[in-house]
């Protein structure tokens, strides 16, 4: 009788176990389904918030951005949000936007600044110290930068120049790049890329001579610790010239 009573219960511990794994999977199916309907229908935009702004109002910059309210939080499509700001307003420079559960999101923008204007046949515009277009010159106190002539611009677009200027682009973007990292472009009113022979620039009472090409930040420093130095006449207005020998600045004095 016994072991008629063990073989009968056999079965029922056969199909028991053969279904546990698969009523386990379903339960964490039908939990992963709960939470994905409680994020789609409780968690919706209620307030938008902007940090880092100073040029663009936050509201501009929510309008910019799409996010309507009661958008559905966790499924916002945080690259297109920043494509969108990004082509939009030129000014910005990079969003990072940023969820706030369980029913806010940041965004986090960087403005860039006008930091010198450039000719476009058709007037002045006013660019990034990376080459970006803003807009037409509003009179802004910037860098000219003349001896080169931007085709073609559009607001938030790359500079674009002939086949010509490419290589004196490009090194007037490295030295813009590294006056800024300096906190120095403010002390430059113009760069002239014109010269075959060197990088123009006016500094106070001095005109600059650059190499085309090579270490600006390294120039940069050269040039600074020359105005600094006990050797260098003060205020004698002249040209400072880093193209006749390597790592030294020549001053020739105005006649």
């Amino acid at each position: 009788m016994a072991a008629q009573r063990q073989r009968r219960h056999r079965p029922y511990r056969s199909r028991r176990s053969r279904f546990g794994p698969l009523s386990k999977l379903l339960s964490v199916i039908a939990v992963i389904a709960a939470v994905a309907v409680a994020c789609v229908v409780f968690f919706r935009v209620n307030h938008i918030e902007v940090e880092g702004n100073h040029r663009y109002s936050a509201q501009e910059i929510i309008d910019a951005s799409g996010i309507q309210l009661g958008d559905n939080l966790v499924a916002l499509p945080r690259g297109r949000i920043a494509s969108s700001i990004l082509s939009r307003l030129p000014y910005v420079e990079g969003v990072v936007p940023r969820r706030v559960l369980p029913d806010g999101v940041v965004l986090v923008v960087t403005e860039r600044t006008a930091a010198a204007s450039v000719d476009t046949g058709e007037g002045r515009w006013l660019i990034s110290a990376q080459g970006k277009l803003l807009e037409p010159d509003t009179g802004e106190p910037v860098t000219a930068v003349t001896g080169l002539t931007a085709l073609a611009p559009l607001p938030g677009a790359s500079m674009q120049v002939s086949e010509e200027e490419q290589a004196a682009l490009g090194y007037v973007l490295e030295l813009m790049a590294a006056a800024e990292a300096d906190g120095l472009l403010g002390e430059y009113s113009s760069i002239d890329c014109s010269p075959a022979a060197y990088i123009g620039a006016e500094r106070g009472i001095y005109h600059v001579r650059f190499p085309r090409g090579g270490d600006y930040g390294y120039y940069l420093r050269l040039l600074g610790s020359a105005l600094a130095s006990d050797q260098m006449p003060q205020d004698v207005p002249g040209t400072l010239d880093l193209t006749i020998e390597e790592g030294r600045v020549h001053f020739i004095p105005d006649k």
